[in-house]
């Protein structure tokens, strides 16, 4: 028998992370055909909604969501990458319900992130048992299941599931591995196909891990290493971050004009972070926190400060300085109007405090599962308890969140996020909301337009002026910069650029004549660029790697 799970025990490992996956989301995705939904499932179930039926309609790399705003569009697939979302939106496309779709979503979601922090806790060393746990500790940590069940911030979820794999390559690099650079491209470039925010957040960790390991980092074999995994991931994600920079130098949008919040206005005392955290408390606004497990692990491992030789040092200080960050002791106010506010609560940093502390109780540089060795399986036995009350705890004290499968598919496309962030400035959605029966608005005393046709992605009508000057039309989109208007006059085509209503934020075009016009967001040349630029470069990176594994795989045969 221990010869038999010895040769499979990666097969066992697997199939535990997959049975884990299902049953840690059982009470809240799949108990009674019910699934609890969180702040930002609306949104989330639109996009999802949103790419299948762009997917439908033949459009595989869409930048403008037109199921969004009952047709008006909302460029969540240009500012939110898309990447992760195509397994559920193909379910979507092959028929399965909405429900289901996410569902499946889910549990592979949950598989990805057992599976990577395992990997992680190997490459850095552990055991296998170790690594096991770290997995455990991380993946089921309670911050993540505020992430996954009470906000529902499926981006920032995604991100997480990288973060194992930036420590990962950290630790390598610092230990003069830096033959293995790209694993930190693939871990940044993950985070970036999920989520901006968290990028910027592990930027920072990644930044502070350098400085307190300077002495390991200012190699010249290693500076250079880093620079290649920067330089690369920079080009990978190319295709996403030159698209949103073009459209941030073309039109002001909300986030930038009217904030959602201010950061300092986002956190916490001290007292209410420990409080919540030793409680395991159900996320609410002002309840974030890492639960009671990794809060003992930090106060052990704070005690073990003062300790001469105690290894990762870094580490403990670390988890210390995000904890720190994410409390009202840190002077957030002088950071209000400034790039940091787009983070916009300072308790995401809980989840690099998560990471780390996972990691130090993981690793047991203390030595208490050498002395006791049934400790790790209390531990485990924990970590499942806790995952089982607080499932229940957010069952009970939000029973309103709780949907029938038939009902979570009922989609209303006018949910685009709280903070209506990736509107122009000039768009007024509450009055957006009032006009949802979508019309072409023009004088009619100068210009006569006819046979309109409100497609999925476009607006085609026929039109005669009657004033010699151009005429402005207005189009029922929420501009984005790429708009254009193809115009068929005297069987010649000509393509003109769409501009923005400066009173409401629409496309607005300039007709002149007559004739025939389509209006509809075409791709621009810097995306077009900036896409070649990242699909090049992943080939390039996938045939230096399959050169570098043959180059072995020759050399071993010798």
């Amino acid at each position: 028998m221990k010869k038999w799970i010895k040769q499979y025990n990666q097969v066992l490992i697997f199939l535990s992370f997959f049975l884990l996956s299902v049953l840690s989301l059982y009470i809240v995705y799949l108990q009674n055909g019910h699934i609890m939904i969180g702040d930002d499932y609306h949104f989330h179930q639109n996009r999802i909604e949103g790419l299948a039926m762009s997917l439908q309609h033949g459009i595989l790399l869409p930048k403008v969501s037109y199921f969004f705003i009952g047709g008006y569009g909302y460029a969540s697939s240009l500012f939110y990458p898309d990447f992760y979302l195509y397994f559920p939106a193909l379910l979507r496309v092959f028929g399965l319900s909405l429900a289901t779709s996410f569902v499946l979503f889910a549990i592979g979601i949950n598989l990805s992130t057992f599976a990577l922090t395992y990997v992680s806790g190997r490459y850095m060393g552990l055991t296998k048992i170790k690594s096991y746990l770290f997995s455990l500790l991380y993946t089921l940590s309670i911050y993540r299941l505020q992430d996954f069940f009470n906000r529902q911030a499926i981006g920032e979820l995604l991100a997480m599931g990288f973060f194992p794999l930036v420590l990962a390559s950290l630790y390598l690099l610092k230990n003069g591995k830096e033959k293995k650079w790209f694993l930190l491209t693939v871990a940044m470039t993950g985070i970036g196909l999920a989520h901006f925010i968290s990028l910027e957040i592990v930027s920072i960790f990644v930044g502070l891990y350098i400085l307190l390991n300077l002495k390991y980092f200012l190699k010249k074999e290693v500076i250079i290493a880093i620079v290649k995994a920067a330089g690369v991931t920079i080009l990978l994600l190319a295709f996403y971050l030159v698209p949103i920079f073009e459209q941030m130098s073309h039109v002001t949008f909300q986030v930038t004009s009217s904030p959602l919040t201010l950061i300092s206005d986002r956190s916490y005392s001290v007292g209410e972070l420990v409080s919540n955290s030793f409680e395991n408390s159900v996320f609410h606004a002002s309840s974030a926190n890492i639960g009671v497990i990794l809060l003992f692990g930090l106060v052990i491992y704070t005690a073990m400060l003062f300790k001469r030789n105690l290894p990762n040092r870094e580490v403990v200080i670390l988890a210390l300085l995000f904890m720190f960050v994410t409390t009202n002791l840190f002077p957030w106010q002088l950071f209000d109007n400034t790039p940091l506010n787009t983070i916009q609560f300072p308790w995401r940093f809980l989840s690099i405090v998560t990471l780390l502390l996972a990691f130090l109780i993981a690793n047991d540089d203390i030595g208490l599962f050498k002395r006791f060795p049934s400790s790790q399986i209390i531990l485990i036995m924990v970590i499942f308890l806790g995952v089982g009350l607080y499932e229940k705890e957010s069952i009970d004290t939000e029973g309103k969140r709780i949907l029938s499968h038939h009902s979570y598919d009922q989609t209303n496309s006018y949910y685009i996020g709280a903070g209506h962030e990736y509107l122009p400035n000039e768009v007024d959605y509450s009055t957006i909301k009032k006009n949802k029966k979508r019309k072409v608005v023009y004088d009619d005393s100068k210009i006569e337009i006819t046979d309109v046709k409100m497609n999925f992605d476009s607006v085609a009508f026929d039109y005669r002026t009657n004033d010699p000057k151009k005429t402005t039309v207005t189009v029922p989109f929420i501009y984005y910069y790429g708009y254009q208007a193809k115009i068929v006059r005297d069987g010649n085509e000509k393509i003109i650029p769409a501009s923005l209503n400066k009173q409401n934020g629409l496309v607005d075009i300039q007709l002149s004549k007559k004739g025939s016009v389509a209006i509809s967001y075409d791709t621009t040349w810097a995306q077009k660029i900036s896409l070649s630029i990242s699909v090049l470069t992943l080939l390039v990176c996938v045939i230096w790697k399959i050169a570098t594994m043959c180059s072995i795989e020759l050399k071993t045969k010798k």
